[in-house]
């Protein structure tokens, strides 16, 4: 009981800060050591798939309140805000999203062609290609799946309600975007210039969980956005175009980015209005 007085004496942005990257680290790190120990012995076999699958849920089920001790079941609960959606919640918080994703996406396009980034800067450091398609597929099932859960539970989970209970939802979603920014400076290609990219996704994650009151739209939108973004980043599908805009010009490309980012945010506006209007 002491030690949780003193907890609860250390700020609320402070106790966000420590809860989330505690998440991100204890989550995430055990299913890339299984992907990782699997790759190097049996490479044709994803077993690491299920095993993580595994792992995951047992994460969130003790995120959202299961498991000892049973004195913070409740505030463990609360924290993940992992409340489940009818059909009209989800169909309009996924159409909303979407629309958001699609342009944020765009954004960090344009970025990319402004920030002068490497192309070597958004190379994997494992070479996925050389391993069979079914072991690719299961890589970015792994990579999407626990991106969307781990990342979501410690930013718009745990530390957005720590913050948002204590100095309310504006300061709540630029912190948690600050904190997601920093989380990521690990990639190469994150740098300053990305970081209104991670307020813009920390902003249209917020909203979710603002209309919705619940972290479950994002879960499923930040895992399908890098389903569908990582192979192409990893050169699997397709290429980027990241070279400067100074070097080659305004090309058909970079006016392409930047008109799907608008287009999509201006459509994302009424989809999140229908949503706000939600009984």
């Amino acid at each position: 009981m002491r030690l949780f007085w003193l907890w609860h004496r250390v700020p609320a942005i402070v106790r966000a800060v420590v809860v989330g990257e505690l998440i991100c680290d204890l989550g995430g790190l055990p299913p890339f050591l299984l992907m990782f120990g699997n790759l190097k012995l049996w490479p044709a076999i994803p077993i690491f798939l299920p095993l993580s699958a595994l792992w995951l849920w047992l994460f969130w089920q003790y995120l959202n309140g299961r498991g000892w001790p049973r004195s913070t079941s409740t505030a463990r609960h609360e924290a993940l805000r992992a409340h489940p959606l009818g059909r009209d919640a989800w169909r309009r918080s996924l159409v909303a999203g979407g629309l958001g994703m699609i342009s944020v996406v765009a954004l960090a396009l344009v970025t990319s062609r402004l920030a002068n980034v490497p192309r070597d800067a958004f190379k994997s450091s494992l070479d996925v290609s050389a391993f069979p398609w079914w072991t690719q597929l299961s890589i970015l099932l792994l990579i999407s799946v626990s991106a969307g859960v781990v990342e979501e539970s410690a930013f718009r989970g745990y530390a957005l309600s720590l913050i948002e209970r204590r100095h309310g939802w504006f300061l709540a979603i630029l912190l948690t975007g600050i904190m997601f920014f920093v989380t990521h400076l690990g990639h190469a290609y994150v740098t300053l210039a990305f970081l209104p990219f991670f307020l813009a996704v920390s902003a249209l994650h917020g909203l979710l969980v603002y209309f919705t009151k619940s972290i479950l739209p994002s879960v499923v939108l930040h895992a399908a956005a890098d389903f569908m973004v990582i192979p192409i980043q990893y050169g699997l599908v397709g290429s980027l175009s990241v070279a400067p805009v100074w070097r080659t010009g305004i090309d058909t490309a970079f006016v392409t980015y930047i008109v799907v980012a608008v287009l999509f945010g201006a459509a994302a506006i009424p989809a999140f209005r229908r949503l706000a209007a939600l009984p």
